[in-house]
């Protein structure tokens, strides 16, 4: 809404005010709109400030030269009004001001007028009073001193930074974060191109032929002045650059008319600005396609520069940014200098008019068309390869046509693994049946001539034992924890390890054979083991399914387990299909043939998890939401805070890999976050969860909050709440200091008084 607003005040407003020829063409309009678009995807498709930012700033505009067009104050006034609030929108909606600073000289005028026909002070009174209104909102429901300890507050925790620490801004543009992807660096560079051509050539000819003067010097000061408000802002993040939307469209009409040939007479001249927009577009090429978090999900080239058939864009911009450079040199060679052309300053037609400034908007225009049909396209080609599972273009769609709790509606919560814990075969496999594939030897070659295949259909466990894991169990800040995940270790779920202090011990573990629940072989779940240790290099964990022939059982496929993430505990997930479609057994088997303190391996019974969708399961019950997922989970019921007082939360929801260390930065009790209450009021755990249809997708994480005393009483019941009046200046006492707790969120794990999520059993199809 905000967009299509800020576009109407563009088109409608800020583009007639730079004169005739833009207010008349079509491709100027056109040129803007692709600049604006350009802008505003990468930069406002959000809920962050920059958009409300963009909106008041093309309002300030309009009213001052409203005001300076009519000359009246009352636009002025009104403007000043929204000024205000985009300042205390965010630090840099100063630049809703500098339309009033650019204009300086004639609203200084305009005032100056009416002040000697009514006085000063019934002029300047109404003026301040449309600037400080904003006052009013402020300390509607604070005081100053609240204001004030705010302020301190969010100086000492930051980020804090100074002026002349800009250069990470630009850092972060060039890096190859998602702060620094492709389609965040052209838009910047293209209005940096645009306010420098437009200044040459307002500078050197002092007009830009076809454009209103006034307006013109007006826009550039104020795009120039931009930068300097974002050097005086305290956080350096390079998605503040979304603010130019504001001014980028209309700056690209002005530049496109600029480099018309009916004002950019010289071949050369023109050559040299295409090579100058292929070189900006080479340089931005040189980033990533990347996206934030689930927005860069499926996303092609999300970790590198775009490529077509191994060439990369980078270079072929550059080709054409040097053929440009060379056709200019050419017209260059050309010019005679003893022989100047004489050229007609009047206007010709209007139809040539009109075709010179088409020809002007054609580089601009088609370049950030195209960037932005490639960002759409991009979304698109995301909602067909991630079809059946989530993102972001299809989840917006739904939102639109029908309702939707977002990433939520795609994640299934494993609430008790020990429930979906595979259950022994009663008939375990006695004769082997020969493979059918040479990539499946049975027995396999380690053990050709010591077992024959039916010998090798049997359990076996040589140099493992329950659980044979390291001492480590979590209570010394100092060891690893080595305790198995969700309490397994028991009969119901079996740890085996091969761990010996000597280090020296090598073994072979063969399950029994487990039969394949009716979820597990239509693959509607996977198959999950848990292991800790090292299965590389001379160790191995493998998967192996099979079903009953004629002669004997056969085994069908052999999965192989390899898991980033060790020597921890950690899942491994396979879906039955391919090679083991039609299985109705499986068993693990694990090989240790690695000597040294580190050469161990554990494994757990493998299960078949029995799930439930994350919004149905959390309801409307409090969750934590870390702010990095906020925006992915509209359904999930935030804790409430009344008086000073938050309320324990059930859940805590973190986001995925890309983001956790800063979801998990912005809620640590040393940057004043909740987990300075949660760390000392409850323990957490993580429950196992899925991404439908994708389930290796690092979405997030779900925690069940478990509070140390759970029939505790609410703090609300010997609260007791009266009102006292005071000066604004007042304070309670000092602000108290952040801590530094030691260690990581606090484990359920560690607990015994922890009650898992009861899930009941499905049963078993007779056999």
């Amino acid at each position: 809404l905000m967009g299509i607003v800020s576009w109407l005040l563009i088109s409608r407003e800020v583009l007639p005010r730079l004169g005739q020829q833009v207010r008349r063409s079509n491709a100027a309009g056109w040129a803007a709109a692709a600049v604006f678009l350009a802008f505003w995807l990468p930069y406002n498709n959000g809920l962050r400030p920059e958009p409300v930012v963009v909106l008041f700033s093309l309002l300030a505009l309009c009213a001052v030269e409203r005001a300076v067009a009519t000359g009246r104050l009352m636009p002025a006034a009104l403007g000043l009004v929204v000024a205000a609030l985009s300042v205390g929108a965010n630090p840099h909606g100063l630049v809703s001001v500098l339309p009033f600073i650019a204009a300086l000289k004639p609203l200084f005028r305009l005032v100056r007028k009416r002040a000697q026909e009514f006085g000063w002070l019934p002029v300047l009174a109404p003026i301040a009073a449309s600037g400080f209104v904003i006052l009013t909102l402020v300390f509607s429901d604070q005081t100053f001193k609240s204001v004030m300890d705010a302020t301190e507050l969010r100086t000492d925790l930051g980020p804090s930074q100074s002026w002349y620490e800009e250069l990470s801004r630009y850092n972060l543009l060039f890096s190859s974060t998602p702060d620094g992807s492709m389609t965040r660096r052209f838009p910047v560079l293209l209005v940096i191109l645009c306010l420098v051509t437009c200044a040459v050539v307002l500078l050197r000819r002092s007009r830009i032929r076809g454009a209103a003067l006034g307006p013109s010097r007006r826009l550039l000061a104020i795009t120039a002045m931009s930068f300097g408000v974002l050097v005086l802002t305290p956080t350096k993040w390079s998605h503040h650059f979304g603010i130019f939307a504001a001014f980028g469209g209309a700056l690209a009409a002005l530049t496109a008319l600029a480099t018309s040939s009916t004002v950019l007479r010289s071949k050369r001249n023109r050559a040299v600005f295409v090579a100058m927009l292929m070189a900006i577009l080479a340089f931005a090429a040189t980033g990533p396609n990347a996206w934030w978090y689930v927005s860069g999900w499926g996303v092609p080239w999300f970790n590198m520069p775009p490529q077509i058939a191994g060439y990369k864009l980078s270079t072929i911009f550059l080709v054409v940014a040097a053929i440009a450079l060379i056709v200019a040199f050419i017209e260059h060679l050309r010019i005679d200098e003893n022989n100047p052309k004489v050229v007609d300053e009047r206007f010709g037609r209007e139809e040539k008019r009109s075709r010179a400034l088409r020809l002007g908007t054609a580089p601009l225009s088609i370049v950030c068309a195209l960037l932005v049909l490639f960002e759409l396209a991009n979304f698109g080609k995301v909602i067909q390869k991630q079809w059946g599972s989530y993102s972001m273009g299809a989840d917006n769609v739904k939102q639109i046509v029908g309702s939707s709790c977002g990433l939520s509606d795609y994640v299934y919560v494993e609430t008790n693994p020990q429930s979906g814990m595979l259950r022994v075969s009663p008939e375990q496999p006695s004769t082997g049946a020969p493979s059918q594939d040479v990539r499946i030897p049975i027995p396999p070659k380690r053990l050709e001539g010591k077992e024959d295949i039916n010998e090798f259909m049997r359990a076996k466990m040589v140099g493992f034992n329950r659980p044979g894991l390291p001492a480590g169990d979590g209570t010394d800040p100092q060891e690893p924890d080595w305790k198995p995940p969700h309490q397994f270790g028991n009969d119901r779920a079996p740890v085996w390890g091969s761990y010996d202090q000597a280090g020296t011990g090598t073994g072979e573990l063969r399950t029994q054979w487990y039969d394949l629940p009716e979820r597990a072989r239509t693959g509607e779940v996977p198959v999950v083991i848990s292991l800790a240790g090292n299965e590389f290099g001379a160790n191995s964990i493998s998967l192996e399914f099979g079903h009953d022939t004629p002669e004997g059982f056969l085994i069908t496929a052999r999965k192989y387990v390899v898991q980033p993430g060790g020597p921890g505990w950690r899942d491994f997930r396979y879906t039955v299909g391919g090679l083991s479609e039609g299985a109705t057994k499986m068993r693990v088997v694990a090989t240790d043939n690695s000597v040294g303190p580190n050469g161990w391996i554990a494994i757990s019974a493998p299960r078949a998890p029995q799930l439930v969708n994350m919004t149905d399961f959390v309801g409307d019950q409090p969750t934590f939401v870390e702010w990095t997922a906020a925006l992915v989970h509209p359904c999930l019921q935030l804790p409430g805070v009344h008086n000073g007082v938050a309320e324990i939360p059930k859940f805590r929801v973190a986001a995925g890999a890309e983001v956790r260390e800063v979801g998990q930065g912005w809620s640590s009790p040393d940057a004043g976050g909740p987990f300075g209450w949660l760390n000392v009021a409850t323990s957490m755990r993580e429950l196992p969860t899925y991404l439908k249809n994708n389930i290796h997708r690092d979405w997030g994480s779900l925690y069940a909050v478990d509070p140390y005393e759970p029939d505790a009483l609410p703090a609300q019941a010997a609260m007791q709440v009266h009102r006292e009046t005071h000066w604004g200046t007042w304070t309670p006492g000092p602000l108290s200091k952040t801590v530094h707790l030691p260690g990581d969120v606090p484990s359920s794990d560690d607990r015994n008084d922890v009650k898992a999520f009861e899930v009941p059993e499905e049963p078993e199809p007779e056999q």
